[in-house]
């Protein structure tokens, strides 16, 4: 098999370590990035040795692209890549808005394009331990979930500016809503398809020195009847990232950090802690696996272009409410 990552920053050089890990040769992965000191780097690291600076460069066959470039490039170098007939596996999210889907999707299905939306928390054990407890429905009727994702940017890649990071740019889709998307998608996930947000606030808030909202607060109420609130935010000194679900018999409680699931039963008054390998990369190894597995025919894309464009259609909800004030239907 033969890939090519898009952007070589960290979420591209982890890809191309665990595809080597997966048993993909260096030699046939090719890398794509404008910036010569990271295509530098990765070929320090992974004895990669076929790299280019454009898409426009690539002449050969390859059987799959991992579009790891800033979130505004997404949709149009998907469209480069499908043109090719290359399958598109897409970082979060799948855009910065929903220009050119169209375009994006009819390729797709001219050109019988499999595509992947990598929300890694998906293919996490813990994650998949907390949408079973869910689907379950062991301690009944859900009233209420709570989410909330929250880092301190500097933090976040500490060997770099911060202000230079896309994340600070709103011209290359940086900020809260769309890179902390994470939590939107498990909700898609765990609950089923949105059908309307209100109360939502997003802005920039903090001191930080970027151009991107740094906060995200929206009430969202699905189609079978559940109701939350998702919080994300780029400020939080100290780092969260969790899902509370309040059932009629209990408490549900997922913690990313601590890679584990949690059950308050309110019949028993007893706490059951499910924990999971303390090694955060294994759900990026699991998730290029399944891209293998799509390759392969073995198995379908577990977040498909669908779930993409809804997720997209619920962050814009969120922006639409926030700017009218008012409850936007999905």
């Amino acid at each position: 098999m033969k890939f090519v990552v898009v952007g070589l920053g960290s979420i591209g050089k982890r890809h191309v370590k665990n595809l080597i890990k997966s048993g993909i040769k260096p030699q046939n992965i090719t890398g794509i990035d404008p910036r010569q000191d990271r295509i530098h780097e990765t070929k320090k690291l992974f004895k990669i040795t076929e790299t280019y600076t454009k898409i426009t460069q690539l002449d050969k066959k390859y059987d799959a692209a991992i579009i790891c470039s800033p979130t505004s490039y997404h949709i149009k170098q998907s469209i480069a890549l499908a043109k090719k007939n290359i399958n598109i596996f897409i970082e979060k999210p799948l855009n910065h808005n929903l220009n050119k889907i169209n375009e994006l999707k009819r390729l797709v299905e001219k050109n019988n394009i499999k595509v992947l939306i990598t929300y890694p928390f998906r293919f996490s054990k813990h994650g998949l331990k907390l949408k079973e407890l869910v689907k379950s429905r062991k301690l009944g009727k859900i009233y209420f979930f709570r989410g909330i994702f929250s880092e301190y940017l500097p933090d976040w890649h500490p060997w770099e500016n911060y202000t230079k990071f896309y994340m600070a740019k709103k011209s290359l889709g940086g900020g809260s809503l769309l890179d902390q998307s994470h939590l939107i998608d498990m909700c898609h996930f765990l609950f089923g398809e949105a059908k309307s947000i209100y109360g939502c606030i997003n802005s920039r808030v903090s001191d930080l020195k970027v151009e991107t909202d740094d906060l995200v607060n929206m009430n969202i109420k699905f189609k079978n009847g559940v109701i939350g609130n998702i919080h994300q935010d780029m400020f939080g000194r100290k780092h969260q990232k969790n899902l509370e679900i309040f059932c009629k018999d209990g408490n549900i409680f997922w913690n990313v950090y601590d890679l584990s699931v949690q059950i308050y039963n309110a019949k028993t008054k007893k706490i059951k802690k499910y924990s999971f390998n303390k090694d955060h990369n294994k759900m990026y190894e699991y998730q290029t696996k399944h891209m293998i597995k799509i390759l392969r025919n073995k198995e379908k894309p577990a977040i498909n272009l669908d779930d993409g464009i809804h997720t997209m259609k619920i962050i814009e909800a969120a922006i639409k409410s926030n700017k009218l004030g008012k409850t936007v239907k999905i």
